[in-house]
């Protein structure tokens, strides 16, 4: 397999194409190498099974797009600002070599007086036609650059590619196809993985779908990101004065319009770690936590919600902590659960009692806040208008986790991550320890919008466990409406059953009724991670294979 990935890179590369004027240097065997490996036995076995190119399915991408009848136009934006020669063709090799042949490439040079950059962009734009370069006069920072290169952009959708990092070879494929597929997209994202200083890839990044909670949080997408071009043009391209997080404002900014997003399951993105960069080192460019910081407090204050913002002191930094001001409606009442049975119709009673409730905090028997601010914070959630329920983090008597989000699995039976593990535990992309959406509150821990459980009808008495609110929970998602997990929302649980001893009755009936979204997986959880342990490690059940 390796021998065919190598002749594919010294086929398409090590020759020159006469139609478009194109010369490119054919790598070495060693980048080559490089490319296609891990430095992490498990992800290399990961690569290997569902991301691994051969000069056959290259072929046969390049094949299916001649026969696709419209061809959008992607345009592949980079600014560039003395860039090293090495990362800089690396980067525009990894254009030059899409499936997708129909696109263009815009670098802006941002002033760069390094001559060996100067040089190698000269090179490459006498080389290839569909470079489109454009040099400044002096350095006026990235915001600027990135406007220059979308102000030349003519394609329909537009792609942000740093000037040090690299694109899947079938990364514009998939993006064109969901355009095709899709016309009503507006933005599309994918998962990515790291390189690291020796060009070796690791620290996968396998996102959850769509998000806008996890986006207070810190920019869980970060790259690949591609947007309708129109849609940067109302926008007014990205923000001078936010460099360093001019990314993280500008889908803030994007969210506020409710785009239609979505979400690419692939690693199409390389993302590299050097000396001087923010993926290597955290406080290289200490600027940008400052402006990420501004980026989030100038959304809340434009979505007239009431907030102080952080930095989440307990996460590597990026990760910042929105503390929401209560909301505006104060009628509520909390219900303590007498037994997990009966769930569905202690709730709806509770509901029904009072016509004049804004929402409905319910607790387990044995649950108990660990201090005076986690309700407050509970209920903070629920004046974003699209919150409909809120859950918190649960704790046993020895201080591990029992509940940090549930997530759904295909048998029915949902999957608390890092449950059994310390609370200290900040778990993959920071789960256990952010703001963040997810499919399935915890039955114990849960305040419900009392106009959502109106508008669903309430939850259906037919089951008599707490399967109740995961079925609620799945009509909620359905409805389009999310949930919220905070973890500054604290409690401890003296006792309360596991979902493997709730009704097998109700599991059937559950498993029966959501049978399709149950196969097709949580949206919130990728399908590249395990689901029989806690740990969120890499799924390496070949047989679940898409």
């Amino acid at each position: 397999m390796l021998m065919h990935f190598l002749t594919f890179w010294q086929r398409l590369l090590g020759k020159q194409s006469k139609k478009n004027n194109i010369l490119i240097d054919t790598p070495t065997e060693r980048d080559l190498k490089r490319w296609a490996y891990s430095e992490w036995v498990e992800y290399q076995a990961w690569l290997f099974h569902y991301s691994f190119l051969t000069l056959q399915d290259w072929q046969q991408l390049r094949r299916d797009t001649q026969n696709w009848l419209n061809h959008p136009l992607l345009s592949v934006i980079t600014p560039v600002f003395n860039t090293h020669p090495t990362y800089l063709r690396e980067c525009v090799y990894s254009v030059q070599t899409q499936a997708y042949p129909y696109w263009e490439m815009c670098l802006v040079d941002d002033g760069s007086d390094n001559p060996e950059t100067l040089a190698c962009l000269q090179q490459l734009g006498e080389a290839d036609s569909r470079l489109r370069i454009l040099r400044l006069p002096h350095n006026q920072g990235i915001c600027h650059a990135t406007n220059q290169a979308i102000a030349i952009a003519q394609g329909d959708y537009v792609v942000f590619l740093d000037h040090d990092d690299r694109l899947a070879s079938e990364a514009l494929y998939w993006v064109a196809k969901t355009i095709i597929d899709l016309p009503q997209t507006d933005i599309i994202y994918s998962d990515r993985d790291t390189l690291s200083p020796n060009g070796y890839r690791f620290l996968h990044l396998f996102k959850p779908d769509w998000s806008p909670e996890t986006l207070l949080s810190g920019n869980y997408l970060f790259h690949l990101m591609v947007y309708r071009r129109t849609l940067l043009k109302q926008l007014g391209g990205v923000r001078i004065g936010l460099e360093g997080s001019q990314d993280y404002d500008l889908i803030l900014r994007a969210a506020e319009l409710q785009p239609q997003v979505q979400h690419l399951r692939k690693v199409l993105y390389h993302w590299r770690q050097h000396g001087q960069s923010v993926a290597l080192t955290q406080n290289a460019k200490e600027y940008i936590y400052d402006t990420g910081i501004q980026a989030l407090q100038d959304a809340l204050e434009r979505r007239c919600l009431p907030a102080q913002v952080s930095e989440n002191k307990v996460l590597w930094r990026g990760h910042y902590r929105v503390q929401l001001g209560l909301p505006p409606f104060r009628n509520y009442r909390t219900l303590k659960l007498t037994t997990e049975l009966n769930y569905a119709q202690q709730v709806n009673q509770a509901l029904a009692l009072d016509n004049q409730l804004d929402f409905l905090v319910v607790f387990g028997p044995t649950l108990e806040a660990q201090d005076l601010e986690a309700l407050p914070e509970l209920v903070s959630w629920l004046q974003i208008p699209e919150v409909g329920m809120v859950t918190g983090k649960i704790l046993d008597e020895q201080g591990n986790l029992l509940h940090a989000g549930l997530v759904q699995r295909p048998n029915g039976i949902p999957l608390a991550v890092y449950a059994g593990f310390p609370d200290d535990t900040p778990g993959y992309m920071a789960v256990t320890t952010i703001v963040r959406n997810l499919s399935t509150p915890h039955p114990a821990c849960v305040a419900i919008k009392r106009s959502l459980w109106q508008d669903l009808g309430g939850l259906d008495t037919h089951y008599e466990s707490p399967y109740a609110l995961l079925d609620f929970a799945l009509r909620t998602l359905r409805s389009g409406n999310r949930i919220v997990y905070t973890p500054f929302a604290g409690f401890i649980a003296h006792d309360w059953l596991l979902p493997e001893t709730w009704s097998a009755l109700d599991q059937q009936r559950f498993l029966k009724q959501w049978t399709t979204w149950l196969q097709q997986g949580d949206p919130y959880y990728s399908p590249y991670l395990t689901l029989e342990l806690a740990d969120m490690g890499l799924n390496l059940d070949w047989s679940q294979s898409e």
